[in-house]
Order: C-alpha cells, then sequence, then structure tokens
C-alpha cells in the first residue's frame, strides 16, 4: 500500500484549473500504480486530508478517472530545499 500525489486535470470548487489529492492505493510502486491507471477507466483509492494540526486523514474511498490524471508522485514528507535562486521551495521528499 502507496500514499500518491495525484494532480488531476480538473477544476475545483473555488475555480482553479487543476486541483491535487493525496490518495493510498493498493500498488507499491509508481510503476505499479501506473499500470493500474493505464488498465482501468475508473481506479479506486482512499482519499487522505490534512487536518489543522498537519496530519492526514482518511476521508473514504474516492473514485478517480485515469483520464484526468495530469501527473502522480509517491507521497511523501515535504521538505525544504534550497533554490539556485537561494530561495526556499517545497519539494515533496519521496
Amino acid at each position: 500500500m502507496s500514499r500518491f500525489l495525484i494532480t488531476m486535470n480538473m477544476p475545483t470548487k473555488s475555480g482553479s484549473s487543476v486541483h491535487q489529492l493525496i490518495a493510498e492505493h493498493p500498488a507499491t510502486s509508481l510503476e505499479e500504480f501506473c499500470n493500474d491507471l493505464q488498465s482501468n477507466d475508473f481506479v479506486i483509492v482512499d482519499e487522505y486530508y490534512k487536518d489543522t494540526y498537519g496530519e492526514y486523514y482518511n476521508t473514504g474511498r474516492t473514485m478517480i478517472n485515469h483520464r484526468f490524471v495530469g501527473k502522480v508522485r509517491v507521497f511523501g514528507d515535504v521538505t525544504h530545499a534550497q533554490r539556485k535562486d537561494n530561495r526556499s521551495a517545497l519539494v515533496n521528499g519521496d
């Protein structure tokens, strides 16, 4: 079971053209999750939200349509990295 950060190419309630979700899926790797997305029109995941304390909690099962998935990466702890222009940037620490 792995957690993934999924960028969906579909509008949000607030009007943004894309949105991201954190999802848990039985796949053990990015490649395995990719194969499942390629093999099915819809994939069922457990969706997670962040609470006010920074902890993630399960909001239940959600179906996602592979046609709207723009980008997926393994979800890890977010850390700060130093950019070439010496400004701090958030990165996904997978």
